[in-house]
């Protein structure tokens, strides 16, 4: 009798450290490929195909997505990814393309940068 409800119990418990490594998991994941960055563009400014007005934004980097948020609206999306460079920006500065695009975003003291995909 004794014998079968440690049974039960040792096989409640193993089912409970699974849930909760799978939980933990997921959670790692998650926050992990998330980056949320914030910036201010001096003036008005072109992010894939959208105009962004200047001001103050969230850039939200999930993976291989720029997300452009003005509070809680998103204004612009595009692929983009880090890199890392050998030296750090000394501000946080805009880099465009030959059509105006922005196609880098740079952020004061880090060396990683965003590298947006233009359309």
């Amino acid at each position: 009798m004794r014998s079968g409800r440690l049974q039960t119990l040792g096989t409640r418990i193993v089912g409970l450290i699974g849930i909760l490594t799978l939980a933990l998991a997921a959670t790692a994941g998650v926050s992990a490929t998330t980056t949320t960055k914030k910036f201010t563009f001096a003036h008005e400014v072109k992010i894939g195909g959208s105009k962004v007005a200047g001001g103050d934004y969230a850039l939200v980097v999930d993976d291989t997505q720029l997300t452009v948020k003005r509070g809680n609206k998103v204004v612009a999306q595009v692929p983009a990814h880090w890199v890392t460079r050998d030296t750090k920006s000394d501000t946080d500065s805009v880099v465009y393309g030959s059509d105006g695009q922005v196609i880098e975003i740079r952020f004061a003291h880090q060396n990683e940068v965003l590298v947006i995909a233009t359309p």
